[in-house]
């Protein structure tokens, strides 16, 4: 399943066939910009809800992909397309949509495609099969978490610490809250996933949050770390110290949060 649907533009001045995809034109007419045969065809490619585009992930079957500088927004400039495209480029327009369009007649205002013939209608019709691959993801969703450190104050430090391959996507906060204790804000927008992804039973790795005991302390029991929200699985992996008193003990001096999202 695609999870996203395909759409043309229409404008009041084209007559169109049996779908929007098909328009009647009359033999002669020359490709050009905004005429009775207009030079462009425009689509849309939109994500369905709760999933996301990125130009990346979608190719036209058999094209090109031109090497052309990059642009904001994000786009694809592609040749040796289906006759009569001589060009088409893909537009990110937003995470939901990405803006496809055919050239029928060079456009110098386009790098690279300034080449070639205006196609003309002829005499007979022209039926050209253009394929798209491509493929959504999972959208992401905004994330907001507090870790407020225990409240023994300067006998414990925290440390948190971030999936490398989140650093652009979350950001930590570190603030002093009441009775000198610190909280940790961890703030910002998982990236989407793909579809085809494989999930472990823990779900997706976010960060690590570690508990340890000033020197010369230890814990009476393992601290343990829950949320108010159901969509975070957390495994915990205690810190044993030898008792430098009794042998044979051990003390339970720190603990590690590994912190999933299902």
């Amino acid at each position: 399943m695609a999870n996203y649907t395909i759409t043309r533009h229409t404008e009041n001045i084209h007559t169109y066939g049996c779908t929007n995809f098909s328009t009647m034109q009359i033999e002669d007419q020359i490709a050009t910009h905004n005429g009775p045969l207009d030079s462009t065809v425009v689509w849309d490619i939109t994500a369905d809800q709760g999933y996301s585009l990125d130009i990346e992930d979608f190719s036209f079957t058999g094209a090109t992909q031109m090497n052309v500088p990059p642009t904001l927004p994000p786009s694809t400039s592609w040749n040796n397309l289906p006759y009569p495209i001589l060009y088409a480029k893909m537009q990110k327009i937003s995470s939901v949509l990405i803006r496809v369009t055919l050239h029928l007649s060079p456009d110098p205002t386009q790098i690279g495609f300034s080449m070639g013939n205006n196609f003309v209608m002829p005499s007979t019709d022209v039926s050209t099969i253009v394929n798209i691959e491509g493929c959504a993801k999972i959208a992401g969703h905004s994330m907001r978490l507090w870790f407020n450190e225990p409240g023994n104050g300067a006998l414990s430090k925290t440390t948190m610490t971030l999936d490398t391959g989140l650093k652009n996507n979350l950001v930590v906060n570190t603030s002093d809250v009441e009775g000198g204790l610190k909280s940790h804000e961890v703030v910002g927008t998982l990236p989407p996933q793909a579809l085809d992804k494989v999930s472990t039973s823990k779900g997706d790795y976010l960060m690590s949050y570690v508990v340890i005991a000033t020197s010369g302390y230890r814990y009476k029991s393992i601290p343990t770390l829950g949320f108010n929200s159901k969509i975070y699985n957390v495994e915990s992996f205690p810190q044993l110290t030898d008792n430098p008193y009794e042998k044979g003990k051990k003390d339970i001096t720190g603990v590690r949060f590994e912190i999933y999202k299902k």
